[in-house]
């Protein structure tokens, strides 16, 4: 699972940067820097071609690398280091200097890592990543090796000393446990079976040592002064942590469960923590008054650890409120799971939030390797700030995967623990000064929250652990559709609501919730009373994700978003269309209108009611009308691909190349009909709810027609929500079951076959919502963007799209996509809604720069924007730059798009190479990236000599063969190694010279 992420900017105007090496590597950093309006020095023997106009105006300083001293490195604001260059020692340098560096390719070097670029008024901000995520070993290391044996005993002799002193070790530390507690009888808390089964005897030396699970090499990370890469689980990787820095690891089960499994083995084993010494785990029972023994233990002056199920923490909390009042540091990793009445494993978070009311500090990890991450953390925090820490690691759906983890050794985990230690700090304090050095230390990037997604996101979810996790993984397929992002609570204790407000983008304006446990959410409330505080005008909601994979919260994600769900079986449907269109609405503050005559008023004196007469309330669209529309295959044939052109004069509507074009379709008239009829309700009758934050009045037919997403797939969240309304107790009691783990299976199946609102709403007949809970109840309808394939120069007042209409079959019929079914149906002069939205397929900057374009049938779309736009400034005498354009689709005679007209545009020399590729018209099927890789020359040539753009745009699955075919070109004819070929494409991609727009 990817280290998240934390996005900032380099503001460089007026200041100097370095880059170091040569080739295009080093030169696209120095754009990045001068475009900032840096000055920089180029430390190479020879200064680039393409910043020969740079070098001229004295901006770019060349220097012989071999002049360069360490004391350089102070006068500069950021240092750029290209493969092939020094990096580790310029790195270093930077490092010591308080200079951010980024070394090419090299995550644990960097301190940032280049993303795409926002060119603002004054100068480039370069957006980065801290991810610092080196790369994973290759081989397995060595087994477990207890010592070094000497030669002249006998191996188990040595093993029964060992185990022996562990014995007088574990026993000395028991009895100064009990003589230190100072509680009554009844809140004792009793180690199940300490001796006999957790602390090892001298007869059971040579059995116990080779019994079980390895878990970890502890002999390497002994050893080792370094991190090593080890495969491990989360449960496995944060006891390591609890292990290697504790005396004392107490395991906390409300029942019987696996936990603190390889603590208690690595303490049978003779395994020593961190500083040399014998660990005891203890398994104890879980009563009123757990933890005592953890108390007494603190008193003894031991490092305590302990091991626990979130099942458990409610009855420590009571323990964990005095250790934070008299400041004891006590580290409870904290695995949120618990037993459920069938005695199966389950994913909880509720115990998790009785901790929060004990002034602990509160931590949360997803994967193994955050697992281990936060675990050091907690533990650093815990010495630095002298409280307890919770560290709540994940449930039930992933504890048990094991991942390759980069593991901190012993000497790396006592060193970070005594620096962190070093000054007494308060626990915001600690948690600040814990993170940063454990970032330094392990290459790693973690804060208290963690922003990711679209810096204008008008979404933010909100979620910790694996919740968080799986929003994050979810999140660059949604911002393909939506502006959205996720903010990934790491801290929920100390909890800081400046600071969630700092990390939210400026544009938002809903947050919502992902909440994981089926009672009160405290998450939830601290970002409410957070949204309260800072006066922003932000709504706040939550969506529950109990027990929900990484699917299911993907689409609760674009449910709340008004997006198209993604069935994982069925490929067609994840191309399905989401469903919109509007027509006129009232938007009307004042939510008491319930009859004719009323809304009569407020349309004869809108001043006095502040009534709105508008398409779509708060959003910006235009009506445009249908002035031209054709089908664009043969009728016989199975794709039904049409070209639609919009009349947008006197509109407002205005487009800039790459742009897409959003349209709000409406759901088929006559199904909403049906649905009417069989529901029960009057197509006609009035109805007046609130929907995006407005009392809004419309006919139901409108409501249904052209405001709710009826035909739409519904989440678990309806299922149990339609479930109250359900007179029928066997119809409530299935609705509620459809959302349980034992009626999954049903509702993935029902998920398959695109089962609708309205096929819910009918299946159960005794649950009838009125219109205004439905509105409540059922997503809202959103816009359906297409990338717009028309330059405006050329067409004036006019818009294009190039569509391709969406059928798929399911067990219960026919479906389609809504969106292009409305498009397709509709006629010359009808009236469309629309909006237009920005993309990041944009032409280069400079009209001499050479444009490689690759698409797949209609991805071919912003395709022909680009050449009609460069056709027009040829026609204004501008000097365009070469164009090379590769075309793939399955054949020429069924959809040669546009066809014609690119071929006229390659007989006039606009067009400078026409790729064809026409997968299925020979026996050998023929794709792009088979001609791209023909083409290898021309391809190194106009990227890497000439600074060319290449774009993509399409499917998603051709993007890593067209890759590979980058990587043949750019090493057979670009002088690029097999090994710096990848770097060197994702240089251009942080430079806007490699732009995928796939789907």
């Amino acid at each position: 699972m990817p280290t998240p992420s934390l996005i900032v900017g380099l503001r460089l105007g007026g200041k100097k940067a370095a880059v170091f090496g040569d080739g295009p590597i080093a030169a696209s950093r120095a754009v990045f820097a001068l475009d900032a309006g840096a000055d920089v020095v180029l430390y190479t023997a020879n200064v680039p071609d393409s910043l020969a106009k740079w070098s001229d105006s004295g901006r770019v300083t060349a220097v012989p690398v071999a002049k360069y001293v360490s004391s350089d490195i102070s006068q500069f604001s950021v240092v750029f280091v290209a493969a092939g260059a020094n990096g580790a020692d310029i790195a270093r340098d930077a490092h010591a200097a308080g200079v951010p560096v980024n070394v090419a390719g090299d995550g644990e070097l960097s301190d940032f890592t280049l993303m795409p670029t926002y060119r603002g008024a004054s100068g480039l901000q370069i957006a980065v990543t801290t991810n610092g995520v080196a790369p994973r070993a290759a081989s397995r290391l060595l087994r477990e090796i207890v010592d070094k044996l000497p030669s002249d005993l006998e191996p188990q002799l040595v093993q029964v000393e060992q185990l022996a002193q562990v014995a007088r070790t574990a026993e000395l530390e028991r009895a100064k446990v009990l003589a230190s507690m100072d509680v009554s009888q009844s809140d004792n808390e009793v180690s199940q079976s300490a001796t006999a089964a957790d602390t090892p005897t001298l007869g059971s030396a040579p059995s116990s040592v080779a019994e079980g699970p390895e878990y970890l090499d502890l002999a390497t990370l002994r050893a080792s002064a370094t991190q090593v890469t080890q495969d491990t689980d989360v449960a496995t990787a944060s006891a390591y942590v609890a292990h290697a820095l504790s005396d004392l690891c107490f395991v906390y089960a409300a029942r019987e469960q696996t936990l603190g499994a390889a603590a208690l083995a690595w303490t049978r084993r003779a395994e020593k923590n961190a500083y040399g010494e014998w660990v005891s785990a203890l398994r104890m029972e879980t009563r009123l008054g757990a933890g005592h023994a953890a108390w007494g233990a603190l008193a003894s002056g031991s490092r305590v650890a302990a091991i626990a199920s979130a099942e458990s923490l409610p009855y420590m909390a009571p323990v964990l409120a005095q250790l934070a009042a008299r400041r004891q540091p006590i580290v409870v990793h904290a695995a949120a799971q618990s037993l459920d009445d069938a005695s199966c494993v389950r994913s909880d978070v509720a115990g998790v939030f009785a901790s929060l009311h004990s002034r602990a500090v509160v931590l949360a990890s997803a994967s193994a390797q955050e697992a281990h991450d936060v675990a050091a953390v907690a533990h650093a925090v815990a010495a630095a700030a002298q409280v307890p820490v919770v560290h709540v690691t994940s449930g039930a759906f992933d504890a048990d995967d094991t991942n390759s983890v980069h593991v901190l050794s012993h000497s790396q985990l006592a060193a970070f623990v005594a620096d962190v230690a070093a000054t007494q700090l308060e626990p915001a304090e600690a948690m600040q000064r814990a993170l940063s050095l454990f970032n330094a230390v392990s290459g790693r990037t973690y804060r208290m929250l963690e922003y990711s997604g679209s810096s204008d996101a008008e979404t933010v979810f909100v979620a910790l652990g694996v919740a968080a996790s799986s929003a994050q993984a979810a999140l660059p397929s949604i911002m393909q559709e939506s502006r959205a992002g996720v903010l990934n609570v790491r801290a929920l204790r100390p909890w800081d609501h400046a600071e969630l407000v700092r990390s939210l983008p400026a544009s938002v304006r809903r947050v919502i919730v992902l909440s994981a446990t089926n009672g009160a959410d405290a998450l939830l409330a601290d970002v409410s009373v957070a949204a309260l505080i800072s006066g922003a005008n932000v709504g706040v909601c939550d969506e529950s994700v109990l027990d929900a994979s990484d699917a299911d919260i993907a689409n609760t994600m674009r449910t709340a978003l008004g997006l198209e769900t993604v069935n994982e079986e069925t490929k067609a449907e994840a191309e399905a269309e989401a469903k919109t269109e509007e027509t006129a609405a009232i938007a009307i503050p004042d939510a008491s209108l319930d009859t004719a005559l009323a809304l009569a008023k407020r349309l004869a004196f809108p001043e006095a009611y502040a009534t709105q007469l508008t398409a779509r309330p708060d959003e910006r669209t235009f009506a445009v009308k249908v002035s031209s529309l054709r089908r664009m295959t043969p009728d016989s044939y199975d794709r039904n691909i049409i070209h639609i052109e919009f009349d947008t004069r006197n509109t407002g509507l205005t487009y800039e190349i790459g742009d897409a074009l959003g349209v709000y379709g409406s759901n088929d008239a006559q199904e909403v009909r049906e649905f009417c009829a069989a529901y029960g309700v009057d197509t006609n009758a009035l109805v007046t709810a609130v929907k995006d934050g407005r009392s809004q009045t419309r006919t139901v037919y409108a409501w249904l027609a052209h405001t709710l997403d009826v035909f739409g797939r519904p989440s678990k969240k309806f299922y149990s929500a339609l479930a109250a309304f359900a007179t029928d107790a066997a119809e409530a009691e299935k609705l509620e079951w459809l959302t349980t783990p034992e009626g999954a299976i049903d509702f993935k199946g029902r998920v398959a076959d695109t089962v609708t609102y309205a096929d819910i709403l009918l299946e159960f007949a005794s649950a009838r919502p009125p219109i205004t809970h439905l509105v409540d109840l059922i997503a809202p309808i959103k816009p359906r963007h297409y990338s717009i394939a028309s330059s405006a120069r050329m067409h004036p007042g006019s818009v294009h799209l190039c569509v391709v209409t969406v059928h798929w079959s399911t067990s219960r019929g026919p479906r389609a996509g809504q969106c292009t079914r409305f498009l397709d149906a509709l006629n010359i002069g009808d009236a469309v809604t629309v909006s237009v939205k920005p993309s990041v397929m944009k032409l280069p900057p400079l009209d001499a720069q050479p444009v490689i374009m690759a698409g797949l049938g209609t991805g071919m779309a912003p395709f022909r924007a680009f050449i009609e736009e460069r056709a027009m400034r040829k026609l204004e005498g501008v000097n365009v730059g070469p164009m090379t354009l590769y075309f793939g689709s399955r054949h020429r005679a069924m959809e040669y798009l546009y066809g014609e007209e690119f071929e006229a545009y390659h007989a006039d020399g606009l067009l400078t190479n026409l790729r064809l590729a026409f997968s299925r018209d020979q026996k050998d099927k023929v794709y792009i990236q088979h001609k791209m890789r023909d083409d290898a020359e021309l391809l190194a040539d106009g990227l890497l000599a000439n600074d060319g753009c290449f774009y993509l745009c399409g499917p998603t699955w051709p993007a890593s063969d067209v890759k590979d075919a980058m990587v043949h070109a750019f090493t057979s004819h670009g002088g690029v190694k097999p090994t710096e070929a990848s770097k060197v494409i994702e240089e251009l991609k942080e430079s806007d010279r490699y732009i995928l727009e796939v789907y």
